[in-house]
């Protein structure tokens, strides 16, 4: 089966979207809640992050989270294949 680039691209575009979506919402919470909240809560996650540092936990949770998102990326563009026709131009 012959891969769709425009699917890829668009699959690309809509992963870009929601990423975007989801970041915009979180900064207007933080900002909703103020410096001091973000402030407090950074401490909190840099205390977590400096008690307990593995190499080969985060070498397997860095595997795994791009696999999910390389598959992730891969179905999503597999399904705009199919909805999206064929292009005719020829190559």
């Amino acid at each position: 089966m012959k891969s769709s680039g425009t699917g890829r691209v668009l699959a690309v575009l809509f992963l870009g979207v929601l990423w975007g979506v989801y970041l915009h919402f979180r900064q207007m919470r933080w900002l909703g809640l103020g410096r001091e909240a973000f402030l407090a809560d950074q401490g909190h996650r840099f205390d977590k992050f400096a008690s307990y540092h593995s190499a080969p936990a985060m070498l397997a949770a860095g595997i795994i989270l791009v696999a999910v998102a390389a598959g992730l990326y891969e179905l999503i563009a597999a399904g705009i294949t199919k909805v999206v026709p064929p292009s005719t131009v020829e190559e």
